[in-house]
Parts: structure tokens; C-alpha cells; sequence
């Protein structure tokens, strides 16, 4: 059972244990879902919307950039709408194209539905009633699904978050889930029981794209819901957080603000990182030299997570990569470019983050930091790739091909041995993976392996402390902070799991 989402009878007793784990823990949550009950939770104007519009019985969906606090806003929701009596699930589209064979159409549709089960706490033998269905395409399953299964099972309002749909973009049999979803929504004229099930859709995706058939699309009868980034008065919550006098303090935040707008997970990792380098600079100095050398320049690209991630979201769009590309740049380079939402590019450069539209209804780019990493030659440079590739890209691959066999292949076999082992200590297999991982070609593997070694050694371990050790390492890798919550949120499932069995037991005895 994730803590955040606890069933009424245990709820109190999971915000009781945030509430320590708080005054253990930084203030500052870099990456990491935060619980509303952390002091370090910022309230915004998504948080009173969102709800009300669930409490209301409507469908809503989010749409906001990697690490804008989507997955804190699902917990402070979910929270809520659980003391209120609504029972709560949340589905995670990249855990189930990743691991539940996201070519598999039966297998990708049956995971849904199984975690449906698992999040609602519902016993239900499954795979039979699965295939009893099968004669059905799985947009009629799965609305039987909702109906037969989930409704009937359950009495109370049921609210289910789907996140990160821009997951499924490029799954083709994909649409049949969104079609379930507005299903569901036209069976309330019909069926009031469905009027107890509620759809929230949240990602960093353009709502228009994910569907050829837009009439048939959930998002034509869902309440858009922004989450917009931290305003300057939000961020005085850091006043006291700063190791700064209030007057120093009011002035870090007001340079930190100017370098990032008040996007959240930027104003978190500057904030932190003020708060931890004492400085004889000037406090404004003391800022831009922490924003220059920790969040700028060329090799934030790849060597920090967030801007990494927004560069391979434009750099892996093989559709629209030169139009994103050519708008950005325009964009940053001064021109006026009036906002358009017909337009596929605008639409998509905003639900990643880059862009924003001013007062004037014009386009412009989201943050200071933003404008230091994706500058103008940024975009240029990327834009010649497909028509013209270097000479020195040339040599390098050439280079590359030369490579003996046996430092490309046979080499690193003694790093894989390592980290497919179980036994290893964790400081000799994060050595195994750097090393394996400095490799020509062997990143992603090494990733990979070294990802799959966390997640063995967290499913294994009964200590929460050594959990936030292996979070603290898994968040470092690609796409890694949700995984790091994963490991977090099964934790408290198996102690809850456990506490729950042997209250039975006792019980029974």
C-alpha cells in the first residue's frame, strides 16, 4: 500500500509517519514526489481546482512539463479525496508499457486492469473473467471491466489518476484505452453507477495528438486543471531554509526566482544548493555562480536530469524534431512568434516546458536557466544532423568501428558478472556500473543492469533507510525519480502488507 494513498482506517497512521520522516529528512524534495503534510509542500491554485472538480464528479487532466510537481499534486489529491470517503487508484502508463509488454495488446490491457484490482484493493479472480471476455475488443472489456468488476465491488466514489500519458503516444493499439475512458463517461446518461467513477489524466503530452478520432477523444469532456510553477510569494516558504539571515534570504530568493521563474524543480535544487554553500560572495553573486555551475552551459545536457530529459524528448521526436526545433529557435533568438494552439509544434514545445505564452499572447521561453542551456546554436546545431553529418562524426564513427573486439565485448564482462550478482555490496557494484558505463557504446546496458540490480536489492530489503539509499542512487539514471518513488511506495506496501497479515493472524488466533 503506498503511504500517500492509504486506505480511511490507516491514514492517520501513514501522515504520522511522513510527519516524522519530515523532521528527519531535507527540507528541499529535488525530484521526489513531496506529501502535502511535508513542510516543504507549496499549495498552489491546481491543488483547489483539481479537487473540486473531482469532488464535483467531472473528469480533469493536467497537462505540465517533467518535474512540475504532478506526482506531489496526485498526493495531495489523492489524500483528500480519501478522508472525504473516495476510494483512489493510480495507474502509471510507463510502468506497464516498460515492463507489461507494451507490444502485447492482451498483455498491455490485461496489466491495467490488474493494477486496477491491486490499487483498489479489490479480491477478484481476474484472469478467468479475462477470458471470458475475450470475443470483446478491449475498449468493450475494459468498460465491463469498470462495470462488472470495479463498480460492483466497490460502494464508494472511485477516483482513478492515469499518469504520464505520453507514454502511450506511440503504442498503436493504444486508443482503445482512451476510448474506454470517454466510454465510461457517455455510460453515466445511461448507467448512474458510473457516475461514481471519476478519470484524472495527467503527462506531458499534447492531448491532441494521442488521437486520430478527436470526437472520440476523454479529453473533450475533461476540465483542463493548470499547474502552474511557484510564484515569488510561494517561495518565501524557503525563507527560513536559506541558513541566511531573512534580509539575505529574501534576496536569494529573489535571484533565484529571476533564474527560474519559479519552475519546481529548479527552485528546489537552487534553493537546496544555496542552503548549503556558505559564501563570503554577495548573495546575488553567490547564486549565479551556484546557477552557472550546477544548472547552465552545454554539458547540463546531459549531465543534469531535468534538462536532459527535455533534450531527448525533442532530439527522439523524429516527426517534428526539425519544426521543434526551427519554432524554438526563432522563439530564441527574439522573434515575435504569436501563440498558436493549432499548431502542432507550439502545442508540443509547451507541454514539455520550454515555452510559455506571455501577456502580449506571444511565445517565449520558460526560465532564465532554460534560455543558458537551449540557446539559439543549441537548436542550429541539432537541426543539421539529419541533412549533413560532420566530418569529425565521420572520424569518430570510424574511429569507433576500429575499436578492438575484446575492449567493446570482452572486457566488460567482469562489470556484468557483478552486477547481475545479488550478493555484491552496493558500493562495489556502483563502482562496476561507472566503470562498465564509461564504455564506448554501453551506456544504456549499463543503465539497464544497474537499474535492474536497484530494483532487485530494494524488492529484497526490509530497511527504509537503506530504500532511501537505493532511491538516492536510482534517481541519478534516465527517467529514474519515478522509480526512486517506486521503490519508496512499495516499501510501505510490504509493511503494511506484513502489518495487515499478522493483524489477520492474530485475529484468527
Amino acid at each position: 500500500m503506498r503511504c500517500n494513498l492509504a486506505v480511511n482506517s490507516t491514514e492517520k497512521d501513514c501522515d504520522e509517519k511522513l510527519v516524522n520522516l519530515d523532521a528527519k529528512s531535507e527540507f528541499f524534495s529535488v525530484g521526489v514526489p513531496l506529501h502535502a503534510v511535508r513542510a516543504g509542500y507549496i499549495k498552489r491554485r491546481a491543488d483547489d481546482q483539481l479537487y473540486e472538480t473531482i469532488s464535483s464528479g467531472r473528469y480533469a487532466h493536467v497537462v505540465a512539463p517533467d518535474r512540475s510537481g504532478k506526482s506531489s499534486l496526485i498526493a495531495a489529491t489523492a489524500a483528500r479525496l480519501e478522508s472525504q470517503g473516495n476510494k483512489v487508484a493510480i495507474i502509471d502508463l510507463e510502468q506497464i508499457g516498460d515492463r507489461d509488454g507494451g507490444t502485447d495488446s492482451g498483455r498491455w490491457y490485461y496489466s491495467v486492469a490488474y493494477r486496477l484490482l491491486r490499487q483498489l484493493r479489490i479480491r477478484y479472480e481476474l484472469q478467468s473473467w479475462w477470458q471470458d471476455k475475450s470475443f470483446m475488443s478491449n475498449r468493450q472489456r475494459l468498460l465491463e471491466f469498470y462495470s462488472e468488476v470495479i463498480l460492483s465491488n466497490v460502494s464508494e466514489p472511485i477516483v482513478i489518476f492515469v499518469d504520464e500519458m505520453q507514454c502511450i503516444e506511440n503504442l498503436p493499439h493504444a486508443d482503445q484505452l482512451l476510448k474506454s475512458f470517454r466510454a465510461a463517461h457517455n455510460a453515466r446518461t445511461t448507467d448512474p453507477d458510473f457516475s461514481r467513477l471519476s478519470f484524472v489524466f495527467l503527462g506531458e503530452c499534447d492531448p491532441v495528438s494521442l488521437m486520430q478520432e478527436v470526437e472520440l477523444s476523454p479529453f473533450n469532456v475533461t476540465q483542463q486543471v493548470l499547474l502552474d510553477d511557484f510564484s515569488r510569494e510561494n517561495l518565501d516558504l524557503f525563507v527560513t531554509e536559506l541558513n541566511l539571515d531573512h534580509d539575505d534570504a529574501a534576496i536569494a530568493l529573489d535571484r533565484i526566482y529571476y533564474w527560474t521563474s519559479g519552475q519546481p524543480y529548479l527552485s528546489q535544487k537552487l534553493s537546496r544548493a544555496v542552503s548549503r554553500e556558505p559564501s563570503s560572495d554577495g548573495i546575488e553573486q553567490l547564486v549565479d555562480r551556484i546557477a552557472a555551475s550546477q544548472l547552465t552551459g552545454h554539458a547540463a545536457l546531459h549531465s543534469e536530469p531535468h534538462m536532459s530529459h527535455i533534450h531527448r524528448i525533442v532530439m527522439n521526436d523524429v516527426k517534428l524534431r526539425e519544426g521543434l526545433l526551427n519554432l524554438y529557435g526563432k522563439v530564441r533568438k527574439g522573434i515575435k512568434v504569436a501563440a498558436d494552439l493549432g499548431s502542432e509544434h507550439q502545442r508540443r514545445l509547451m507541454a514539455v516546458g520550454l515555452l510559455i505564452i506571455d501577456d502580449e499572447s506571444n511565445l517565449q521561453v520558460r526560465n532564465k536557466l532554460y534560455e543558458m542551456v537551449f540557446t539559439a546554436q543549441w537548436a542550429n546545431e541539432n537541426l543539421s544532423v539529419d541533412i549533413k553529418v560532420p566530418i569529425i562524426v565521420v572520424g569518430a564513427l570510424l574511429l569507433f568501428a576500429m575499436i578492438p573486439f575484446w575492449y567493446t565485448q570482452w572486457l566488460p564482462n567482469s562489470y556484468v558478472q557483478v552486477l547481475a550478482s545479488d550478493e555484491v555490496e552496493l558500493s562495489v557494484a556502483l563502482e562496476a556500473y561507472k566503470d562498465y558505463r564509461s564504455f564506448p557504446g554501453h551506456a544504456d546496458t549499463a543503465n539497464s543492469m544497474y537499474r535492474g540490480f536497484l530494483e532487485r536489492r530494494a524488492r529484497s530489503s526490509d530497511s527504509e533507510l537503506e530504500i532511501r539509499r537505493l532511491a538516492s542512487f536510482v534517481i541519478e539514471l534516465p527517467n529514474g525519480s519515478r522509480l526512486a518513488d517506486d521503490f519508496i511506495f512499495d516499501y510501505w506496501d510490504r509493511q503494511w502488507l506484513g502489518s495487515f497479515t499478522e493483524n489477520c493472524r492474530n485475529t484468527c488466533e
